[in-house]
């Protein structure tokens, strides 16, 4: 597997508007037939675009986060179900291929594809890839309040990984 993608970051410099850095960046192994790679995670909300604070996109507290990944799944990859929750609201826009969201009340969105965009608000769920080709995904992931859903707070569930992977970045990482 693995892939890269070129991110350009742009900034200023007396005024004027400057690349910051242009650079190719590789995907990370997260999972077995998930790989993914941050491209930039806000460090306040809202962020700040003053040079000062240019922190080339370390995240910064729960809570104040904006992060955005491409991620890689390998249909190949024996299916299992990664089903978890987080604290976020989330945009998922496929790129290439196609793969189903999985919800844990056993609803199935099927059939996303190149273009599709998807909004998942904190819900329990799971990416299924489908067909030959790999899954590529732009995630944008906004830090959110808890859920509260039938008179119960429905707070982050990421046990499935083990500890393995968090969807957000901690506090001075990337």
């Amino acid at each position: 597997m693995g892939f890269t993608f070129r991110r350009v970051v742009t900034g200023h410099e007396d005024g004027k508007a400057v690349v910051r850095s242009d650079e190719v960046v590789g995907s990370e192994p997260r999972l077995p037939g998930y790989e993914a790679r941050v491209a930039w995670c806000t460090g306040q909300f809202p962020a700040d675009n003053d040079e000062e604070a240019f922190d080339d996109g370390v995240p910064g507290p729960p809570g104040s986060r904006v992060l955005f990944r491409v991620a890689e799944f390998d249909p190949a990859e024996p299916e299992r179900l990664y089903m978890h929750r987080t604290e976020t609201q989330d945009v998922a826009v496929v790129l290439s291929g196609r793969l189903d969201m999985v919800l844990d009340s056993g609803e199935v969105v099927e059939e996303l594809r190149a273009g599709d965009v998807l909004v998942q608000r904190g819900t329990m769920h799971a990416w299924v890839p489908r067909g030959d080709e790999p899954v590529r995904i732009l995630f944008v992931l906004i830090d959110a309040l808890p859920v509260r859903s039938g008179g119960a707070v429905l707070r982050e569930d990421l046990s499935v990984f083990g500890g393995l992977v968090s969807p957000m970045p901690r506090p001075g990482s990337a």
